[in-house]
Protein backbone atom coordinates (compact mmCIF):
# COMPACT_ATOMS: atom_id res chain seq x y z
CA UNK A 1 0.00 0.00 0.00
CA UNK A 2 2.87 2.35 0.83
CA UNK A 3 4.47 1.65 -2.56
CA UNK A 4 1.17 2.43 -4.30
CA UNK A 5 0.87 5.76 -2.46
CA UNK A 6 4.45 6.71 -3.26
CA UNK A 7 3.89 5.83 -6.94
CA UNK A 8 0.60 7.75 -7.07
CA UNK A 9 2.10 10.79 -5.35
CA UNK A 10 5.40 10.95 -7.19
CA UNK A 11 6.39 13.84 -9.41
CA UNK A 12 7.22 11.40 -12.22
CA UNK A 13 3.61 10.17 -12.13
CA UNK A 14 2.43 13.78 -12.23
CA UNK A 15 4.55 14.45 -15.33
CA UNK A 16 3.17 11.36 -17.08
CA UNK A 17 -0.44 12.17 -16.13
CA UNK A 18 -0.09 15.82 -17.18
CA UNK A 19 1.44 14.74 -20.51
CA UNK A 20 -1.47 12.38 -21.16
CA UNK A 21 -3.91 15.13 -20.16
CA UNK A 22 -2.26 17.66 -22.50
CA UNK A 23 -2.22 15.18 -25.39
CA UNK A 24 -5.87 14.17 -24.80
CA UNK A 25 -7.02 17.79 -24.61
CA UNK A 26 -5.14 18.66 -27.80
CA UNK A 27 -6.51 15.59 -29.57
CA UNK A 28 -10.05 16.50 -28.44
CA UNK A 29 -9.57 19.98 -29.88
CA UNK A 30 -8.78 18.51 -33.30
CA UNK A 31 -11.73 16.11 -33.03
CA UNK A 32 -14.01 19.02 -32.15
CA UNK A 33 -12.71 21.02 -35.11
CA UNK A 34 -13.23 18.16 -37.59
CA UNK A 35 -16.33 16.39 -36.22
CA UNK A 36 -18.01 18.76 -33.74
CA UNK A 37 -18.38 19.12 -29.98
CA UNK A 38 -20.62 16.06 -29.60
CA UNK A 39 -17.91 13.78 -30.99
CA UNK A 40 -15.25 15.36 -28.77
CA UNK A 41 -17.50 14.82 -25.74
CA UNK A 42 -18.25 11.22 -26.71
CA UNK A 43 -14.64 10.26 -27.49
CA UNK A 44 -12.71 12.21 -24.85
CA UNK A 45 -14.39 14.55 -22.39
CA UNK A 46 -17.18 12.20 -21.23
CA UNK A 47 -15.15 9.01 -21.52
CA UNK A 48 -14.47 6.93 -18.41
CA UNK A 49 -10.70 6.94 -18.98
CA UNK A 50 -10.68 10.76 -18.99
CA UNK A 51 -12.56 10.82 -15.67
CA UNK A 52 -10.05 8.37 -14.20
CA UNK A 53 -7.19 10.53 -15.50
CA UNK A 54 -8.63 13.65 -13.83
CA UNK A 55 -9.20 11.71 -10.60
CA UNK A 56 -5.60 10.49 -10.56
CA UNK A 57 -4.32 14.01 -11.29
CA UNK A 58 -6.40 15.41 -8.41
CA UNK A 59 -5.25 12.73 -5.98
CA UNK A 60 -1.63 13.28 -7.00
CA UNK A 61 -2.01 17.03 -6.49
CA UNK A 62 -3.58 16.60 -3.04
CA UNK A 63 -0.87 14.10 -2.06
CA UNK A 64 1.88 16.49 -3.17
CA UNK A 65 0.28 19.43 -1.33
CA UNK A 66 0.49 17.32 1.81
CA UNK A 67 3.95 15.89 1.05
CA UNK A 68 5.58 19.27 0.46
CA UNK A 69 3.64 20.89 3.34
CA UNK A 70 2.25 23.64 1.14
CA UNK A 71 -0.37 24.46 3.78
CA UNK A 72 2.17 26.31 5.94
CA UNK A 73 2.09 30.09 6.17
CA UNK A 74 5.35 30.68 4.32
CA UNK A 75 4.10 28.57 1.36
CA UNK A 76 0.61 30.14 1.30
CA UNK A 77 0.83 31.49 -2.29
CA UNK A 78 1.94 28.09 -3.55
CA UNK A 79 -0.84 26.40 -1.57
CA UNK A 80 -3.51 28.77 -2.92
CA UNK A 81 -2.31 28.21 -6.50
CA UNK A 82 -2.42 24.41 -6.18
CA UNK A 83 -5.61 24.13 -4.14
CA UNK A 84 -7.38 26.28 -6.76
CA UNK A 85 -6.94 23.47 -9.28
CA UNK A 86 -8.39 20.96 -6.82
CA UNK A 87 -11.41 23.23 -6.24
CA UNK A 88 -11.90 23.71 -10.00
CA UNK A 89 -11.83 19.95 -10.62
CA UNK A 90 -14.24 19.29 -7.74
CA UNK A 91 -16.57 21.98 -9.12
CA UNK A 92 -16.37 20.41 -12.58
CA UNK A 93 -17.23 17.00 -11.11
CA UNK A 94 -20.24 18.42 -9.26
CA UNK A 95 -21.42 20.11 -12.45
CA UNK A 96 -20.90 16.93 -14.47
CA UNK A 97 -22.79 14.59 -12.16
CA UNK A 98 -25.45 16.89 -10.67
CA UNK A 99 -25.94 19.68 -13.22
CA UNK A 100 -27.09 19.65 -16.80
CA UNK A 101 -26.57 21.76 -19.91
CA UNK A 102 -29.35 23.45 -21.80
CA UNK A 103 -30.87 26.69 -22.91
CA UNK A 104 -33.84 28.66 -21.67
CA UNK A 105 -35.63 31.30 -23.71
CA UNK A 106 -36.81 34.14 -21.46
CA UNK A 107 -38.36 37.22 -23.03
CA UNK A 108 -38.01 40.56 -21.30
CA UNK A 109 -40.69 41.01 -18.65
CA UNK A 110 -41.76 37.33 -18.71
CA UNK A 111 -40.82 34.21 -16.79
CA UNK A 112 -40.25 30.69 -18.06
CA UNK A 113 -40.17 27.19 -16.61
CA UNK A 114 -39.18 25.40 -19.82
CA UNK A 115 -35.60 24.44 -20.56
CA UNK A 116 -34.26 22.64 -23.62
CA UNK A 117 -31.53 20.12 -22.89
CA UNK A 118 -28.41 20.06 -25.06
CA UNK A 119 -28.29 16.26 -24.69
CA UNK A 120 -29.94 13.98 -27.24
CA UNK A 121 -32.17 11.29 -25.79
CA UNK A 122 -33.35 8.00 -27.23
CA UNK A 123 -36.85 7.51 -25.84
CA UNK A 124 -39.08 4.43 -26.06
CA UNK A 125 -42.69 4.16 -24.90
CA UNK A 126 -44.35 0.76 -24.94
CA UNK A 127 -47.87 -0.27 -23.97
CA UNK A 128 -48.89 -3.86 -23.36
CA UNK A 129 -52.52 -4.18 -22.29
CA UNK A 130 -53.00 -1.66 -19.48
CA UNK A 131 -49.32 -1.49 -18.60
CA UNK A 132 -47.24 1.39 -19.98
CA UNK A 133 -43.43 1.38 -19.82
CA UNK A 134 -41.16 4.31 -20.70
CA UNK A 135 -37.41 4.44 -21.06
CA UNK A 136 -35.00 7.18 -22.07
CA UNK A 137 -31.25 7.17 -22.42
CA UNK A 138 -28.84 9.94 -23.32
CA UNK A 139 -26.95 9.17 -26.53
CA UNK A 140 -24.24 10.89 -28.55
CA UNK A 141 -25.19 11.11 -32.21
CA UNK A 142 -21.93 12.27 -33.73
CA UNK A 143 -20.41 12.26 -37.19
CA UNK A 144 -17.98 9.50 -36.24
CA UNK A 145 -20.48 7.20 -34.53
Amino acid sequence: MKNLLSLLGSMQTMVVLMSIFAFASGYATFIENDYGIITAKADVYNALWFEILLTLLTLNLIFNIYRYKMFTLNKAPLFIFHIAFVIIIIGAAITRYIGFEGSMQIREGFSSSVMTSTDTYFMVDATVGNEKVSSSESVYLSKRS
